[in-house]
């Protein structure tokens, strides 16, 4: 049996209303949160407000910090962390898609470091505990909440690249996973962060770095999403098909916290920041090729995942059920 280490500090809460926790769990942390958002999806929604709304019934301060970008960039991060110093909070809150709370884990490092972030990319560069992180997913893809990652926009680079801060400090303390918060996602990005969740739990699976328990939570987010994001995508008001693609989302954020992912998202950094392609669909486009090329590496594996994501053909070798596959993930 593989020896392996698993690691999970973040408390997380899924299920329909467990926004509501929000007052409570951020009054444990502290007294003033900020909160940082995309650039309208949370407000014209009304979920700033309602997030908005809990902080102060439980008497903890707010501050604003809206229009992230999609890929944020350092500055943006930069922007940020003033505004957290200024108002003197002491809880961050990203409430949103992977690139919120991604900013949001930013955020809390340089209230608590010197500037600039430059410095804290890489692995475990980050000296002073950043201020706790709670993380609010509005969207079934990075799985962010759970992870030790936050990818940000270098512009001082030519041409801008993407680049990463690896560090167990920024694991968020707790994750608020509210089905309902997906429901008003545009059918475009359902489709983009979707595919993205499914990359992640793909390439986890197929690691090098990949261990047990690892791949038992890849191998069902695979088999969740090849089921719901289908039905998502021609019923996106279905409430319980929001669900099984958020809770797929989660389980392959938990995998990649401990294996990283492959050349597909390496490749597709560049896809993104210098033609701004999204991130989910440069990650789609990747993946069946970047597949097809590790086939040999693991027959039994890419058997497995042909069958995780649904072929049920009769009678076939390990090799033409690993072949089967890369199938499987085009038509998807």
């Amino acid at each position: 049996m593989q020896e392996f280490m698993f690691h999970l500090p973040t408390k997380v809460y899924f299920g329909f209303q467990t926004l509501k926790k929000l007052g409570k769990e951020t009054k444990k942390l502290g007294e003033k949160a900020l909160i940082v958002s995309g650039r309208n999806f949370a407000r014209k929604t009304g979920i700033l407000k309602r997030v908005e709304d809990l902080l102060k019934r439980t008497g903890v301060k707010v501050a604003l910090f809206e229009g992230v970008e999609p890929n944020p960039s350092i500055k943006t991060v930069e922007r940020g962390a003033d505004l957290s110093k200024r108002r003197e909070c002491d809880v961050i809150i990203g409430l949103g898609g992977g690139s919120a709370i991604d900013t949001a884990k930013g955020i809390a490092v340089l209230s608590n470091n010197s500037g600039p972030l430059t410095h804290y990319l890489g692995r475990d560069k980050v000296k002073n505990h950043p201020l706790p992180i709670i993380a609010i997913p509005t969207t079934a893809g990075t799985g962010s909440e759970v992870t030790p990652y936050a990818t940000f926009v270098n512009n001082k680079k030519i041409p801008p690249r993407k680049e990463m801060i690896t560090d167990r400090l920024i694991f968020p303390r707790v994750a608020l996973v509210d089905p309902q918060l997906t429901l008003s996602l545009p059918l475009s990005v359902t489709a983009d962060s979707g595919v993205d969740a499914l990359s992640q739990a793909i390439e986890s699976y197929i690691s090098k770095k990949s261990q047990p328990l690892s791949e038992i939570l890849a191998l069902k987010a695979v088999e969740l999403l090849a089921q719901y994001l289908p039905r998502v995508m021609k019923n996106p008001k279905n409430l319980e098909f929001r669900s099984f693609c958020l809770y797929a989302s989660l389980l392959g954020g938990m995998a990649i916290a401990h294996t990283g992912t492959v050349l597909v998202h390496g490749m597709s950094y560049r896809l993104t920041s210098e033609f701004g392609v999204s991130h989910g669909r440069a990650v789609g486009v990747l993946l069946p090729w970047v597949c097809q090329f590790n086939l040999g590496s693991s027959y039994s594996k890419f058997s497995s995942l042909a069958k995780a994501l649904g072929d049920k053909t009769k009678n076939l070798s390990e090799q033409e059920r690993a072949k089967k596959s890369i199938e499987k993930i085009r038509e998807l």
